[in-house]
Formats: structure tokens, sequence, C-alpha cells
């Protein structure tokens, strides 16, 4: 018969034994040299194992990122793991560390403000990209398999997978940086590839571009007004140019209480203007934003053209799709000038006369409207092209200024105000490192007596733009310093 002195021995010997038991095994760990990647699996194990309900619910990724290096440092520090390549704990740490709450090779590039976009071609292929160069990351990763579950990492926030059957996937991080993703299965290497796009959550400013000889003083000045008097804007260039900043920079200068309506994928520009500029102030600018859905997702229907259709019903001054791809949005976006709207977006061109035959060719697959009607509507509802590039220094500058005039026949009529004049390169001695494009901004129009009705009559003083009419001088030069310029005018 079992008395109770008899149970609690049992109790004692049964919790010795399994005492003994985690020894051995700590032992074992302790002792056996093991390779990163078992060190991995244990230490994910423990995490399970001992994580509370409060740790999974937990919605703050920093928290919870905290929470989860606590957990690790508790495997290390009870188990004192011997693994290969790793002889001091801390080490150890600090990996397992990057690999379960952070992205491994890459971790210190998300993490770092300068670095705009990561390419990753295979897993010892990685290039960044920081102030406009593109460089080598020189830390790889372990292998394709290694590269495979980061990859999964940074989708798993978008509860999307990369499969064999969806080869391609556009989702976003927990950072909420783009993420282009592609399967091994479709590289002839048999290797996955994955791009990231980071936008900073510091936003650039007017002197900030300034300083960079983006554009000047007075180009700034010209392009403050454009808003201000409801002259509708395209922001032109090839990828990566700048053209999202630049828009969001001119976007601030409408007033506060025009109603704006923007439409992006992904969502890019922040808009909300808050009392005092504090960071939980009363917003007061009136601006709606939206995020399309890709245009090949057929399970939603908020689709840019969907959005913009929806956006006109509902009382917007200006409308700001972000990016305008297929024939139905230009057609919408042109249907919205039409009917009283303003609007600016971004294209894809190489200047101001090809930005409108890009949107003429766009438009007419959407329309039976004759070629000449067309151009007619389009070169009167867009009034400015805006053209940006990223030149060989890594640089961005807006190198044209074009005011809309109208069209004759199948041609439009464009005013160039201000260009960018290239006129040699510095190069560094001995590798022929391009250093810096030199060059200068040039004024090298006036502005029409249409669009200086146009600016009086939004309340603009004539002394804002009078600079701006007088026809430009052969020596005169564009400065890009602005002591003195209330940038808040």
């Amino acid at each position: 018969m079992l008395t109770r002195a008899k149970i609690s021995d049992m109790q004692q010997k049964a919790s010795q034994q399994i005492g003994k038991k985690e020894d051995m095994e700590e032992l074992k760990n302790k002792y056996t040299t093991i390779q990163f990647e078992e060190a991995l699996q244990l230490c994910q194990k423990y995490i399970t194992k001992v994580a509370t309900h409060a740790f999974r619910r937990e919605p703050d990724p920093s928290r919870k990122r905290e929470m989860t290096e606590a957990f690790i440092n508790e495997f290390v520090d009870s188990q004192k793991p011997t693994v290969e390549g790793y002889y001091e704990l801390a080490e150890l740490k600090h990996a397992l560390s990057d690999e379960i709450t952070h992205y491994g090779p890459i971790t210190k590039a998300m993490e770092d403000l300068a670095i705009d976009e990561i390419r990753i071609n295979g897993p010892d292929q990685i290039f960044v990209e920081s102030g406009g160069k593109t460089l080598p990351w020189d830390q790889p990763f372990i292998d394709r398999e290694h590269l495979e579950r980061i990859i999964s990492k940074l989708l798993g926030v978008s509860k999307v997978r990369l499969t064999p059957k969806v080869p391609m996937v556009n989702a976003r991080t927990i950072e909420g940086y783009r993420v282009n993703a592609t399967h091994a299965d479709i590289s002839p290497y048999d290797t996955p590839a994955v791009v990231i796009r980071k936008f900073s959550k510091k936003s650039i400013t007017p002197e900030m571009m300034i300083k960079n000889e983006s554009f000047s003083v007075n180009m700034f000045k010209l392009l403050s007004l454009l808003p201000k008097a409801d002259l509708s804007w395209i922001t032109v260039g090839p990828t990566g140019s700048g053209k999202t900043t630049l828009n969001e920079i001119l976007v601030k200068e409408i007033n506060p209480l025009s109603r704006i309506i923007t439409i992006e994928n992904p969502s890019e520009m922040r808009l909300l203007r808050r009392e005092g500029n504090q960071e939980h102030g009363r917003i007061i600018n009136d601006v709606l934003q939206y995020e399309s859905v890709p245009d090949d997702d057929d399970a939603s229907p908020a689709t840019m053209e969907n959005l913009l259709i929806n956006a006109m019903r509902q009382s917007p001054h200006w409308i700001g799709p972000g990016e305008l791809r297929t024939p139905g949005e230009f057609a919408t976006a042109l249907r919205a000038a039409q009917t009283g709207h303003f609007f600016f977006t971004t294209l894809h061109a190489e200047g101001d006369r090809e930005a409108i035959y890009r949107f003429l060719t766009a438009y007419l697959m959407a329309s039976n409207e004759p070629a000449e009607l067309a151009l007619r509507n389009i070169c009167s509802a867009v009034k400015f092209i805006v053209y940006q590039e990223k030149l060989a220094d890594g640089t961005r500058k807006v190198i044209s200024i074009s005011e809309v005039l109208g069209s004759d026949g199948l041609e439009p009529i464009v005013n160039p105000i201000y260009k960018f004049i290239s006129e040699d390169v510095l190069e560094e001695e001995g590798t022929g490192r391009v250093l810096k494009i030199v060059g200068r901004h040039k004024r090298v129009g006036k502005l029409s007596e249409k669009v200086q009705q146009t600016m009086i009559k939004a309340g603009i003083k004539r002394s804002r733009f009078e600079y701006l009419i007088r026809p430009p001088e052969q020596d005169e030069t564009e400065e890009y310093a602005f002591d003195g310029y209330d940038f808040s005018h």
C-alpha cells in the first residue's frame, strides 16, 4: 500500500531523475560541438516552450523583439551550447538574435537609414543603394535555405507565401518597406531573389533638396506656386529618380483646407499635418489617403482605377494617383481633370514631351476619341511637367520644369522654364569612378500670360512670380543659398 511518505519519496526520485536528464542534456550541449543551424533550432524550440500567451499576442513589434531577445539570452545562459565558429556566448547571442528577431546578414542594411534599397540576387550576391550609388554588401547568407528563411520572414507580416505556384510576390515588411520576391524555380541558377525598397521615416524638406542642388531657390519658388494656384502637374522620370519625394514636398504647399485624396500602391507620402507640428496634435489638413491593390490582384475591387472613380464622389479639390500605369487609370485621371478636379501624379517618361505622348498613347488604348482631340484635352488638363533624374554621381536633380501651353494637331506645345545643363564630369584619379556631375540650373523661358492670370486670380501677388515674367538673361545663374527665404510663406 502506497503511503504519503512513499509517494513523496517517489516524486523526489523522479524529480532527481528529470534533473539528471536535464543536466545530461546541458552537458551534452555544453561539450558537444554543434552547428549554428542546430543551435538555432534548439533556441526556437526553447522559445516555443517557454513563451507565454501574452508574448504570442503582443502587437508591438519592437516590444515583441525585446521579449524574444530575452528568451534567447535565457536559452544561451542556461544551455551554454558549444557552437562551431562561436567561441564567446555573447557572439552566439548576437547571431541568434540577428537570425530570429532580425534579418541575418542584411540586418544592418535594413536598419541603416542611409540605405534606400537592398537587392539580393542570390545568397552571396547582395547589393545596396546608398546616396544614389550601388555598392556590394560584404555579408552573405549561409546558403539558399538561409536566404529562403529570411525571405519568409520579410513576407510574413503580409501573410503571403512564395511557392512554385506563386513564384512572384509583392508585399510589405513589418517596417513598411516594399518587397518584391521571386521563387528559385524561375531562376536559371535555382536561387530565389528579393528587392527591398525602403522608405525614409524622415521627411525630406525643400531646404535639404536645395542644399543638395536638386533645384535652386527660384525653382522651388515656382514649384511651390503650382499647388497654390491650382495648376495640375505631373512629375516624370525613371525609376528611383525621386518623383514621389518631390511630389510629397509640393503637395504640402496645397492649402490645408483644400481637400486632397491620394491613391498609391504602396502608400508612401506622409501628408497629415498636425497643429503646432506636434506628434499627437490635432490634424489640420483635409486629406484622405488610400492604398490600391496591385494591378494583377483580382481578389479585391480596390484597384487604382476603381478608387479614382470613387474619389470623384468624395468631394475632392485635388486627386493624387500615385502613379498612372494602365489605360483605364489614364482615362479616369483625365476625366477627373475635365470634371473640375485638379490633379498631380507621376509617370515613367524621359522628358516633358515624352510624358505627354505616354499619356496620349495609354489614353487612346481606353478611348475611341480622335487622337488630336485627346491630345488637346490632355494638354488642357496638364499645366506643368516636372522632369527629374538620378545622375551617375548618385544625386537626384530636377532636369526641367515646363509649362504646357496646348497642342497643334498632334504636336504638344511646351514652354520650358528651367533646365539643368550638364557641363562635365569629375572622376577619381586612378579608378575613373564618377565623383560629381558638373552642371548648373538655368532659366530658359518665362511664364505665359495665361498662367500669370491664373496665379493672380488664385490670390498670388505678382511680386512673387515677377522674376519669372522677364526674359531670361544670358548669364543668369541660379542660387542654392536659401538664407533669408521663408519656406512657410
